[in-house]
């Protein structure tokens, strides 16, 4: 029997199998060598460079694209019909006296507006100031603001208000603030208050601290610089009562106030320094986007309080309601003059 050559030491690549397998393995080995080093070769230089320059040429990367635009804002969408009948008006205010007195003293009023109105209820909620009423009127928490002539036009710069009426005075639609002295005190004229303590009402009141600033500084005074002291008593009737009782040498106040003494012998122990000119009254406000059903009876029935007084309809005969005008925006441009004119001095 014939045996079976074995083929000698190595690899025989003379055979078509092996051959074939020879060249797969050298082109595998070439891709896993050239593979990574082939595309280095490849890749682009960067702009203005060149293989002529000794070092590239530095560039900016390219800026990350833009943020997209924000989605439009939503507005919420308008309230629905108003149910006077269900409804519990809220009117915001600053005291203007003893929180105590001033709810017994507008008692009277709130009953008109309920009856008038048709609501449920009308209350008067108060705040130490007038950006407390403000911020709540923004907050929705209170319908309506009774507000001084200065936070009105202060507040209008802030957010859309909408002014309903003004109130009627007993000095008209318009008052002022009244400098005022012990005759005792030897202060016999505004340039007098040079070194003394001056008490004003409040930083925003316009009777009782802008107004009268603005007639000082025709005096060419401030007295923030030349008084011996200034203080704000918050109150109206806090500073006659300082000036009555010596705490203070001079005081600006309503000139109401001051008429609230009339007969009184009080009265006789004051004199008075000077007057501010003229103040718009105050105005009652609410925000442009007051349904306007609730701001239409809101209006209506304030403005119709003179005719109810004038037909006797109070219970009590001495609750005389207060009674209102009609008003608009253009009515606080001397407002807004005044505080131009002061803005320097204002503390």
């Amino acid at each position: 029997m014939e045996k079976t050559k074995l083929p000698e030491k190595g690899l025989d690549f003379s055979g078509p199998g092996l051959r074939n397998r020879a060249i797969g393995l050298f082109v595998l080995i070439t891709l896993m060598i050239f593979g990574t080093v082939i595309p280095v070769f490849c890749q682009d230089f960067p702009p203005n460079y060149t293989e002529d320059d000794d070092e590239p040429i530095s560039y900016e990367p390219e800026p990350p694209p833009e943020d997209p635009p924000p989605p439009p804002e939503v507005k919420p969408a308008p309230p629905g019909p108003i149910r006077l009948a269900q409804k519990v008006v809220m009117i915001g205010r600053v005291p203007y006296m003893s929180i105590k007195d001033m709810m017994a003293h507008s008692k009277a009023l709130m009953s008109y507006l309920r009856k008038e109105m048709g609501v449920k209820e009308v209350r008067l909620v108060t705040s130490k100031n007038y950006a407390g009423v403000l911020q709540a009127l923004s907050r929705g928490t209170i319908d309506f603001a009774w507000l001084g002539p200065t936070a009105y036009v202060l507040g209008k710069d802030k957010m859309p208000l909408f002014p309903i009426v003004k109130t009627q005075r007993r000095t008209g639609s318009s008052y002022r603030g009244v400098f005022i002295t012990r005759k005792d005190r030897q202060i016999l004229g505004i340039d007098d208050i040079k070194g003394k303590i001056v008490g004003f009402v409040d930083p925003e009141s316009a009777s009782g601290y802008l107004y009268p600033l603005a007639l000082l500084k025709r005096s060419k005074i401030n007295p923030h610089k030349v008084c011996k002291k200034v203080e704000f008593l918050k109150k109206h009737d806090a500073v006659l009562a300082a000036v009555l009782s010596g705490k203070i040498d001079a005081g600006v106040c309503l000139e109401d106030t001051l008429l609230g003494l009339k007969g009184k012998k009080e009265l006789d122990d004051l004199l008075v320094l000077g007057k501010t000119d003229e103040v718009p009254s105050d105005v009652i406000v609410c925000r442009e986007d007051c349904q306007p059903v609730l701001r239409d009876k809101f209006r209506e029935a304030l403005l119709k309080s003179a005719e109810f007084n004038k037909a006797g309809k109070n219970a009590d005969p001495q609750a005389k309601l207060p009674e209102f005008l009609s008003t608009n925006d253009e009515e606080f441009n001397s407002v807004r003059d005044v505080v131009k004119t002061i803005k320097d001095v204002i503390k």
